[in-house]
C-alpha cells in the first residue's frame, strides 16, 4: 500500500482547494437534474488540478478515470434541496429557496480531492470517480448512470455520506442493510359525495381516509415477518372544499420503507391487497399508484472488509466504528444491482442540525479527513482485487 505519509501530504495540499470548492458549491446550490453550474464548478476545479474528466451529455454530472481500465469506483452526489437556508450561515446559499442541507457539496469536494490525490499516485489498477446528479429525486440519477454503462466492469464501488450523529474523524461502517428502500404511493378514494348531515346516505370518504391512515401501517406490519423492519407514513392528504360537504374524491400520498430486499419486491401487491381488505366495508372505489425505484442499500461484506482494512491501515484502527441502519433512502442502491459496493457514514458530529433541515451545518474538517479516508478505502479494495 502507498505510504500513509505520502497520502497525508498530498491530501494536505489538496484540502484547501477542496474546501474552497465546497464553499463555491454551497453558495450555488441547484436542484435535481439542474446541476449544470455545479458540474461546471467541479470541472473547473479539476482543470486547475490537472485532472482529466468526461462530461455527461446532459451537462449534469461527470466522471474521472484515474489509470487504465477502472476496476473500482467512488460516487459523490451533486444536488441540493428546496430548503431556505438561514441568512446568518457562512457560507450561505445565493439561490433563494435552495440549500445544500444534506452534505452533497462536501461529498463532491471530497471526490474532487480523492481524484486529485489518486492522479498523483502510481496505481496498480484504475479508479473511476462518479459525480452523480439527482440523488434527491425519484427515481434518482444513479439509475441513469447505470444505464449509461458507467459502472460496467467495476468490481467494487463505495460512497460516503455525512452523518451529524457521528463524531468528526470517524467512519461508520456495517455489512448488510444500511439504508432502506423508498417507495412512493398515491391512493385515490372516490364516491358520490353528499351532505355531512346525512353521511349514512353516501360514502364518507373522509372517514375512509382516516381508517386507511390509522390502520394501514399496523395491518402491513401484521402481514409480514416481524423481524423485517418496515415504515409506512403519509405525507399528504387532500380532499373536500367545505366543512359541510362530503367530498367525491380524497387523495393520499405516502411512503413505504424497508431494509429487507426480499420483502421490498412483494410490497406493491401486499399494499394493494391490504387496502382492499380495509376498504371492503366501504362502498368507496379506490385506485393505487405504487412506484418503486430505490431499493435498500445492502452493503457487500467483502467491499466493507477491504475498505475498512485500508482505512484502518492508513488512519488507525479506531477510525472505523459500527453504525446502525437508517430508514432513509439512498439511490446508491441502484448501482449495487450491477456491482458489489458499500455506503459508509462520514462523521460530521458536533456541528448541530440534522440532514434535510435548515439547521444542518457542515464541519469542514470532514473534507480533509474524507479525502484521506476515501483514498485509503479505495486502495484497500484495490489490494484485494
Amino acid at each position: 500500500m502507498t505510504d500513509p505519509e505520502r497520502v497525508a501530504g498530498l491530501a494536505g495540499e489538496i484540502t484547501p482547494l477542496a474546501v474552497e470548492l465546497r464553499r463555491h458549491l454551497h453558495r450555488n446550490p441547484e436542484g435535481a437534474h439542474q446541476e449544470r453550474d455545479t458540474t461546471a464548478l467541479i470541472a473547473s476545479a479539476l482543470d486547475d488540478s490537472g485532472v482529466e474528466y468526461q462530461l455527461r451529455a446532459p451537462q449534469t454530472g461527470l466522471w474521472v478515470d484515474i489509470g487504465e481500465r477502472p476496476s473500482i469506483g467512488f460516487r459523490a452526489d451533486l444536488d441540493a434541496l428546496p430548503i431556505t437556508e438561514p441568512a446568518d450561515n457562512d457560507p450561505v446559499s445565493q439561490n433563494p429557496g435552495w440549500m445544500h442541507a444534506c452534505g452533497h457539496d462536501a461529498h463532491s469536494a471530497i471526490a474532487f480531492g480523492i481524484a486529485s490525490v489518486l492522479d498523483r499516485l502510481e496505481l496498480s489498477s484504475g479508479v473511476r470517480i462518479l459525480f452523480q446528479p439527482a440523488e434527491e429525486s425519484f427515481p434518482g440519477g444513479a439509475a441513469e448512470l447505470v444505464e449509461e454503462g458507467l459502472v460496467d466492469g467495476l468490481k467494487g464501488l463505495i460512497a460516503f455520506h455525512v452523518d451529524p450523529t457521528l463524531a468528526t474523524g470517524r467512519i461508520g461502517s456495517r455489512s448488510g442493510p444500511i439504508t432502506a428502500s423508498a417507495d412512493k404511493f398515491t391512493l385515490v378514494l372516490e364516491g358520490p359525495g353528499g351532505h355531512t348531515a346525512r353521511p349514512h346516505r353516501t360514502v364518507d370518504l373522509i372517514a375512509d381516509a382516516a381508517r386507511v391512515v390509522h390502520e394501514l401501517p399496523g395491518c402491513l406490519r401484521r402481514a409480514i415477518d416481524p423481524r423485517s423492519p418496515i415504515a409506512i407514513a403519509f405525507g399528504s392528504i387532500h380532499g373536500g372544499e367545505a366543512g359541510n360537504v362530503i367530498p367525491t374524491r380524497v387523495e393520499l400520498e405516502g411512503t413505504v420503507r424497508t431494509l429487507d430486499g426480499v420483502l421490498w419486491g412483494s410490497l406493491p401487491g401486499l399494499v394493494e391487497k391490504t387496502l382492499g381488505s380495509l376498504l371492503m366495508v366501504s362502498d368507496a372505489t379506490f385506485s393505487l399508484t405504487y412506484s418503486q425505484a430505490i431499493p435498500p442499500v445492502i452493503n457487500d461484506s467483502g467491499v466493507v472488509e477491504a475498505a475498512t482494512s485500508g482505512i484502518a491501515a492508513m488512519l488507525g484502527p479506531d477510525v472505523v466504528v459500527p453504525t446502525e441502519p437508517s430508514m432513509g433512502g439512498e439511490d446508491f442502491s441502484n448501482y449495487l444491482s450491477r456491482v458489489p459496493g458499500a455506503l459508509f457514514r462520514l462523521g460530521n458530529g458536533g456541528s448541530g442540525g440534522d440532514l434535510h433541515s435548515p439547521s444542518f451545518h457542515l464541519d469542514e474538517a470532514v473534507i480533509g479527513f474524507g479525502i484521506q479516508a476515501g483514498v485509503a478505502a479505495l486502495m484497500g479494495i484495490q489490494q484485494r482485487w
